[in-house]
């Protein structure tokens, strides 16, 4: 079971509970496809969850009575968000992100964003929010791959790999997608090579779901691939402000300056991923070189300042 899936599990937990009170261990089991072992150390997790200052009654109150389930204080998960105009806008544009996978879903979720933000902001809300173009960014591929991992069914397709002609046909078990500097992946048991692969989703082709079901591995793991070790065209230097995270980010591949900062070398493959990426710092990050990925990030900056 990765973390991912078991993060999302427990996110569902309590509201679920909360709508059934006194729901049984084994129906509640069945109802998250897991083994009592698994739910009982995911409830005891929940009992370490809660907010600050955390006194006694910070915390999520779910328990087990009579080999039934209840939950208490979840109230303090149910109060309305109070989002700034910057926080509705970054959850929008996480929303467009997925939208090819939720559909139409989203759109009732992001009309309840501007619902909850403060007085007067809406207008000013809108104006940012017609300037995230994300939707883009997610392959239509990701619809029926998210489908086919939570039916637990094979998929084929056909995988172009550069400089080895004509696609190839793979059948595989999906496990898990993810997003990783402007490009989605697949990560998944490949019947073919009987072996872990991740495969760029923009690189399938003729994707089908069958109908043969499989049980995933627990141990089945995304190595996040590293393209800046291979393709490191483009130089950015970070002020000693964010020096620390992108240090921690980068490792050894950060170089640190004499003013405190440091500097990296990225990808320039995908212009996109790279504008925004350096402009979610802030102003805190500036392309050195080469001078298309400046002019680049300039352009982007101009268009969302309206200059």
């Amino acid at each position: 079971m990765s973390v991912h899936e078991r993060l999302r599990r427990l996110l569902f937990l309590v509201p679920f509970v909360s709508s059934r009170p006194g729901i049984s261990v084994e129906e509640l089991a069945r109802a998250l496809n897991v083994s009592r072992e698994h739910l009982l150390e995911d409830l005891d997790l929940l009992t370490c969850v809660g907010r600050p200052p955390f006194n006694p009654d910070d915390y999520i109150d779910i328990y087990v009575e009579n080999d039934r389930v209840y939950v208490d204080l979840d109230q303090r998960l149910s109060a309305p968000p109070r989002l700034t105009v910057g926080e509705a806008s970054a959850l929008a544009a996480s929303a467009e992100l997925l939208r090819p996978v939720a559909g139409d879903a989203l759109r009732s979720a992001v009309e309840k964003l501007e619902g909850v933000l403060p007085p007067g902001a809406g207008e000013r809300f809108r104006e940012m929010y017609r300037k995230i173009d994300a939707s883009v960014d997610a392959p239509q591929a990701l619809g029926p791959l998210t489908q086919a991992i939570h039916e637990r069914r094979e998929v084929c397709f056909d995988y172009a790999t550069p400089g080895r002609g004509a696609p190839e046909s793979r059948r595989v078990r999906p496990h898990e997608l993810l997003s990783h500097r402007g490009q989605w992946y697949l990560q998944a048991w490949d019947l073919n090579r009987q072996d872990d692969r991740l495969f760029r989703v923009d690189r399938m082709q003729a994707l089908s779901i069958t109908d043969a079901t499989f049980q995933p591995r627990e141990d089945a793991r995304a190595e996040v691939p590293n393209p800046a070790r291979t393709n490191a065209a483009v130089r950015v230097r970070f002020s000693k402000l964010v020096a620390p995270y992108v240090r921690e980010r980068f490792g050894e591949d950060a170089r640190l300056l004499a003013d405190g900062g440091v500097e990296v070398r990225v990808a320039g493959d995908n212009e996109r991923w790279l504008t925004q990426w350096v402009l979610s710092f802030g102003g805190e990050a500036e392309v050195l070189e080469p001078a298309s990925a400046r002019a680049a990030v300039a352009r982007a900056a101009k268009a969302v300042l309206g200059v």
